[in-house]
């Protein structure tokens, strides 16, 4: 007994020092063929923790199990910086007896924590998962005489007859993360929080297949619409597997999406090729706030405090063979009887709610699928709504819908609050419309019979920026195949009123086609229209300080400019516009009547007229975008008996242009036509004005300011021997012809009255104010002109007394408005050639006149040159600063990358040697710190190019984007 102890004894030790110690012998061998199986058939990178390897006969004894830590799988080439799959914890518990017979292996557990998963297809269609190297073809027989195809036959037979039988008898998934983006059909998903465990014994040819899965948040895209949103996910499932016939049939289950849960029954079969099925489901204790919970999460805050009840149907069935000629038949319906939703916070509930819809897939034949929903309707605190639809056929779209319901808007806001605004009204629509898609292809739009109306009244609305509101008494539109027919409107805003009428046709062809012309007219009145209230409102009272000044600059700066407004050539709208009074700033406009049109691309104004100033208006025109970067503007108007002074405070060209009309008193008319290019701000650029009109002046009178000042002192003219000098300019019925060219208005010769003598006047001035103006004061008797200027006469007569009557003085006008300078430039006599003298005085202004504008266009054409080399050579000079400085950071990176790459290498190759140096002399130890040391380096060295190389990819995609910024300059 005591033998039979000790020998017992014996072999315990035995068998447990070799469940000790051949895992650790021949663990390195077992990982080394793992690593060689993975390089022969992946082509992509596999990593996992080395240290981490663990081959064990104790963890699940007599079981032996194998677990990897930190292991993933990185894609190639395109996919180089994607992580195909990365799982913290990959483990696998086999049967060691099983392992041991070869005749079934027995996989008892397959765990897989903390998974994570990246799905991507690109946009040609290649994915990141085909990382499968194909396999090698055996080479063919070289005896021609032995039967190759029967002995290869033979193999393949043996190969079949000698593949390994594995069964598994339980896995698992802990808290994984799977996410698809396949970038060729623009569909994302994403899995989050994924737990799964299922167990089923396979080595049976029937058993149960029981699956247990839910899902924290499950979102999915698909071309740019969210369709799920964070929903949650639970499926319990019992499937009877019966492998020997390949029939799965539904046992128990579960499935629920958020509060929506539903079962099914019935069995998928593969007998062959094709795939039979024969499955029912429907929902299992839903109601109608387990449809709402459907609604996609971004929507979800809408629905706290919401109670749903009613009766809540559905159910379906998939039924039918798939494969490559036929599918399935799927049909589904969902109906609600007797709903009511309503707010915990409003006591407006929605109720009476009836749906009743079906979905009907019966074929592979899309022109037979049908979508209908043959009853909607509900009571919002006894306003009805109700709506059907028909749709079917996907191969050539055919819809029958209707609409009509009631609105109160005020009731509709205390079911949906809105902040700081205030919406009345009562809405009733109705709508009908039919049709089919191949009739829009073909714009056959009179075989889509539509009809609808829709009336307004008593609607009112007012917020924080809109706070004098808007009311509309009564509106009715009614629309047809052929037009939009606007029969009522009547409506006010602050002290502003609304009339109008008016109609759209061909709205269909322009709504459904390209290029397709929109016609419409329509009808505008009103009594009192103030543009004032719908401009924002400056502080006007608000005192002028430092700190102030620069915050209101700020938010100036920080506000969206105009931008160019695009007028679409495939419009031809009128507004026809009859207004009694309009308040516009600082202007009062009365009896404004004329047309807007919107014609290829221009807004043209036909003959509004209008009183403004005291004076009438005519204004005609048009604005054009066709060039979007140069819009033009061309404007003709007549003005008669307009205020001189009261134009200079209303309009900002006459203050520009001529800033001395502030100090002229009297009334002019004018005939004026202007054209030009706007900015991207929508304001006229200045220095492209050109402008060509006359002004009449039946009487004015200028006799304040520096101008008259220093034109009196210089020429110092009396009235009489005796009398003191007459200090005014005095004109009368003068007809002025003014033109404005490249920044300069351009004044004619005409003649006034300066001092009570006959003066002939001529020039240009700038937008600087820089005056260039010739005067001829005509047939001035000796004896009126003062001591300084005679003194200034004889500078030009040698010193010799005047001795005739009359005397003509020339005199040049120069500096600014805000500080003249007048000159005496030289004198003639005068006589009967008076009127000779002031046609060839005229004539010499306007040759002068003429010399100055090509000058000046010369010299604006060479600023402009010089401009444009200068932005040309600055644009490459900033498009040269930007590349070079971004390959200056590129070399930075790669350097930084190539250093952080040596020291990785030397780090791990270290490590390497540390490894081989710890093993001591220990042949076993040896050996395997020389394969870690080995594996190691292999490692380090992988890293380490990575690290290299996605500093370089860092770097040069930062020299393609500094590129690419650089050419949009």
């Amino acid at each position: 007994m005591k033998k039979f102890l000790i020998t017992l004894g014996v072999v315990l030790t035995i068998l447990v020092t070799a469940i000790i110690v051949l895992p650790i012998i021949f663990a390195d061998d077992i990982r080394k063929a793992l690593d060689d199986t993975m390089a022969e058939s992946l082509n992509a990178n596999v990593y996992y923790d080395v240290d981490a390897f663990n081959l064990s006969l104790i963890k699940n004894f007599p079981d032996i199990t194998v677990s990897l830590s930190e292991f993933g799988v990185v894609g190639v080439d395109e996919f180089e910086n994607d992580t195909l799959a990365s799982i913290g914890t990959f483990l696998v518990t086999v049967d060691l007896m099983s392992a041991i017979n070869g005749d079934q292996i027995i996989v008892k557990e397959i765990l897989l924590d903390q998974p994570e998963i990246l799905v991507r297809v690109l946009p040609d269609g290649k994915a990141n998962y085909d990382i499968a190297k194909e396999s090698k073809e055996v080479a063919p027989a070289t005896n021609q005489e032995e039967p190759v195809e029967t002995e290869e036959v033979e193999n393949v037979e043996n190969v079949e007859n000698e593949a390994v039988n594995i069964g598994i008898e339980k896995w698992s998934i802990r808290n994984g993360k799977v996410s698809y983006m396949d970038q060729s059909m623009s569909f994302f998903t994403t899995i989050v929080g994924l737990n799964h465990d299922g167990s089923g014994d396979f080595s049976l040819d029937v058993f149960d297949l029981d699956t247990k899965t839910t899902v924290d948040a499950i979102s999915l895209e698909f071309d740019g619409t969210e369709y799920i949103s964070n929903k949650s996910l639970a499926l319990d499932i019992i499937l009877n597997m019966n492998l020997s016939e390949m029939r799965f049939t539904f046992k128990d289950n579960r499935i629920a999406i958020n509060n929506f849960t539903m079962q099914a029954d019935g069995f998928v079969s593969m007998p062959g090729d094709d795939i039979n099925m024969n499955i029912t489901f429907g929902g299992k204790d839903i109601n109608l706030t387990s449809i709402l919970s459907l609604i996609p999460g971004v929507y979800q805050e809408y629905l706290d405090g919401v109670t749903a009840g009613g009766q809540i149907g559905f159910d379906g069935f998939v039924k039918g063979t798939f494969n490559e000629t036929s599918m399935p038949q799927v049909a589904a319906s969902l109906s609600v009887e007797n709903g009511r939703i309503s707010y915990a916070d409003f006591n407006i509930p929605m109720e009476q709610i009836n749906i009743k819809t079906s979905f009907n897939y019966p074929s592979a034949d899309l022109s037979e699928t049908s979508f209908n929903v043959d009853k909607f309707s509900l009571l919002v605190d006894g306003e009805s709504v109700e709506a059907y639809l028909k749709f079917k056929n996907l191969e050539n779209y055919q819809w029958d819908l209707g609409f009509e319901g009631n609105a109160d808007l005020e009731k509709i806001t205390k079911i949906i609050p809105l902040e700081d605004m205030k919406l009345l009204g009562k809405i009733n629509a109705k709508l009908n419309t039919s049709g089919k898609m191949s009739d829009i292809e073909a714009e056959r739009y009179d075989q889509m019979p539509t009809t609808g109306s829709l009336s307004i009244s008593d609607f009112y609305f007012q917020s924080v920026d809109f706070p004098q509101g808007f009311s509309i008494s009564k509106a009715n539109l009614s629309f047809n195949p052929s037009e939009i027919s606007l029969s009522e409107f009547t409506a006010t805003s602050g002290n502003s009123d609304f009339n109008m009428n008016g109609k759209v046709t061909n709205y269909l062809a322009y709504a459904l086609a390209e290029n397709e012309m929109l016609v419409g007219q329509l009808n505008f009145n009103s009594s009192f229209l103030d543009i004032n209230e719908f401009m924002p409102e400056e502080s006007m009272e608000e005192e002028v300080t430092e700190e102030n000044e620069k915050e209101r600059t700020q938010q100036t700066t920080q506000e969206a400019p105009l931008e160019v407004v695009k007028i679409p050539e495939n419009i031809d709208f009128t507004l026809a516009s009859s207004i009694d009074k309009i308040a516009y700033s600082n202007l009062s406009i009365n009896d404004f009547n004329g047309k807007i049109l919107i014609k290829d691309g221009a807004i043209i104004l036909d003959k509004n007229n209008f009183k403004m100033l005291d004076g009438t208006f005519e204004l005609t025109g048009s604005y054009v975008t066709k060039d979007l970067e140069k819009p033009k503007y061309d404007l003709g108007f007549k003005i008669k008996d307009l205020s001189i002074g009261s134009a200079f405070d209303a309009f900002e060209t006459i203050k520009s242009y001529a800033p001395i009309a502030k100090q002229v008193t009297g009334k002019f008319s004018s005939d004026f036509k202007v054209n030009g290019l706007l900015g991207e701000d929508m304001m006229p650029i200045m220095d492209a004005v050109d402008l060509t009109g006359l002004v009449n002046i039946a009487q004015a009178t200028l006799e304040k300011g520096d101008f008259v000042q220093k034109l009196s002192s210089v020429a110092s003219l009396k009235a009489g021997a005796n009398a003191e000098p007459n200090k005014k300019i005095n004109l009368k019925d003068v007809l002025i012809r003014t033109s404005i060219k490249d920044g300069r208005m351009y004044v004619e010769p005409f003649e006034l009255e300066v001092s009570g003598q006959k003066a002939v006047v001529g020039g240009n001035n700038g937008l600087d104010g820089s005056l260039n103006y010739s005067m001829l004061l005509k047939d001035i008797p000796t004896g009126q002109i003062g001591n300084a200027l005679n003194s200034l006469v004889s500078s030009f007569t040698g010193g010799k007394k005047l001795v005739a009557d009359k005397i003509n003085l020339n005199f040049g006008i120069s500096g600014t408005y805000d500080d003249p300078s007048v000159k005496l430039l030289g004198t003639s006599g005068s006589g009967e050639k008076s009127e000779g003298v002031t046609e060839q005085f005229k004539k010499q202004l306007i040759e002068k006149a003429d010399e100055q504008k090509v000058r000046a266009e010369a010299e604006i054409a060479k600023q402009k040159a010089e401009a444009e080399s200068k932005a040309k050579a600055e644009l490459e000079k900033q498009r040269e600063k930007i590349i070079s400085d971004a390959e200056t950071q590129a070399n930075k990176i790669r350097s930084q990358g190539k250093a952080s790459a040596e020291k990785i290498k030397e780090e791990g190759y270290a490590a390497a040697d540390q490894l081989v140096v710890d093993a001591g002399s220990n042949p076993i130890k040896k050996r395997v710190a020389q394969e870690a040391a080995k594996k190691l380096r292999a490692e380090t060295d992988i890293k380490a190019a990575n690290i290299e190389a996605e500093a370089n990819k860092r770097a040069n995609q930062l020299v393609e984007e500094a590129k690419k910024r650089a050419a949009k300059l």
